[in-house]
């Protein structure tokens, strides 16, 4: 390891620290301990006998470690890497970004510790963790990489993974401003059921859940299919099965936090783990980019990198595709992966605007549920189909040029213009 990639590790280290320390301080209710800023009581030390003082004081203190190591690492960017704007910029974004974190831990003090200042510290500080994460993993990949690359199917599938874990993280910190993390005394049930109703009391803490669990399938989701397809590179293997593991984990810890009445340790535990996972997932998408990167590609008629049509499978005896490839190669034109980032969020957002679901509303029941989601679910399915459809046309000739779409059904001649 180079020297900056030895600071990058150690300051994302510091700050997983930072975060777990953050974390203790609000579960102590230590956030107010020291009442001014930058001072604590006005004095450098805190007074000997005021725990929560020396509890924040440590946290603010951890925090200028961060600055300054965040600083190192812009000098050597500076000084080792200022040719590799991949690098560079990003340290010098860090620096910018701590001082706003900085900021935003003295409104925090300043607002008297409302919910609101608190996700904003906490979603400063996952972004700081995310950027630290690309710094680490991208300087150890070389500056200029050669060939065209691999596919980045399964990076964008790490990326999708990481994106929802991230909003997991929001909808937690929002129990915790809205004060809701014991609204139901039960755990896994809520209330004795999975659907409870959906109050201005009780959709926080519902959602958090529902949204858990949806983030929990993605991540087994990325692990069986790390499994399956990336074996020939170990590192993101490990990577994807280390998150899913964690995550379960987390789960228990949550479950922890609601028996044990939000117990300290329950609390430390599960947002740092939170931000680990985080962490491991960003490192496995910027990881999984940068391995496909340099991935060099078998060239065309080498067996490898040619076109679908190329390959004697997906042709029939006439030398003609396959009925199943070519209803493939539709399906492909309507770009099933941006829809299904369509109806993950639609049904949410649904709820969200009426806050209600079947049986938590008087005259709400699971037919008209379920016929205005499935309707909605499949106009939406169409509308963006085939707008994706007329892009690909729009596009063919461009699509062409590029590595990454050129595999697409038009560039790739499995399907015509005139017919798409």
């Amino acid at each position: 390891m180079t020297r900056f990639q030895k600071l990058a590790a150690l300051t994302l280290a510091t700050a997983l620290g930072l975060v777990a320390i953050g974390v203790f301080v609000r579960a102590t209710d230590s956030g107010l301990g020291c009442p001014d800023w930058p001072l604590c009581h006005g004095q450098l030390l805190p007074p000997l006998d005021d725990s929560k003082a020396w509890i924040e004081w440590v946290h603010r203190t951890v925090a200028v470690v961060i600055g300054f190591e965040i600083i190192g690492l812009a000098i050597l960017a500076f000084l080792d890497h200022r040719d590799r704007r991949s690098i560079l910029w990003p340290s010098i974004a860090a620096v910018g970004l701590v001082g706003f974190q900085a900021w935003l831990g003295r409104e925090t003090v300043r607002l008297g510790n409302s919910g609101e200042s608190v996700t904003a510290h906490l979603v400063a500080a996952m972004l700081l963790v995310m950027l630290l994460v690309f710094l680490t993993v991208r300087a150890g990949y070389p500056a200029r990489i050669g060939g065209r690359g691999a596919s980045q199917r399964f990076t964008l599938l790490a990326a999708f993974t990481t994106a929802l874990t991230f909003a997991l993280l929001l909808f937690g910190s929002h129990v915790t401003a809205t004060a809701s993390a014991l609204v139901f005394p039960d755990w896994p049930l809520m209330g004795g059921t999975l659907l409870p109703a959906l109050t201005e009391v009780t959709a926080a803490h519902v959602l958090h859940r529902w949204v858990a669990a949806v983030v929990g399938l993605a991540v087994a989701a990325l692990a069986i299919v790390a499994w399956r397809t990336q074996r020939e590179r170990p590192t993101l293997v490990r990577l994807a099965v280390v998150s899913a593991v964690l995550f379960a984990v987390q789960v228990v810890l949550g479950g922890a936090q609601i028996v044990t009445q939000l117990a300290e340790w329950t609390q430390v535990l599960h947002l740092a783990l939170g931000a680990i996972i985080l962490a491991t997932l960003s490192g496995l998408t910027v990881s999984s980019y940068y391995a496909a990167r340099v991935q060099v590609r078998a060239q065309p008629g080498s067996g490898a990198g040619s076109g679908a049509l190329d390959d004697p499978a997906t042709m029939d005896a006439h030398g003609r595709p396959t009925k199943r490839d070519t209803i493939r190669a539709y399906i492909a034109l309507t770009k099933p992966r941006i829809i299904e980032l369509l109806l993950v969020t639609t049904v949410p957002a649904m709820v969200l605007a009426t806050r209600a679901l079947p049986g938590s509303t008087a005259g709400v029941d699971w037919a008209d549920w379920g016929a205005l989601v499935f309707w909605t679910m499949l106009g939406g399915t169409l509308a963006a189909g085939s707008a994706n459809a007329i892009n690909c046309y729009l596009d063919r000739d461009i699509d062409l040029l590029m590595t990454r779409t050129r595999r697409r059904p038009l560039p790739a001649h499995q399907v015509e213009p005139e017919r798409a």
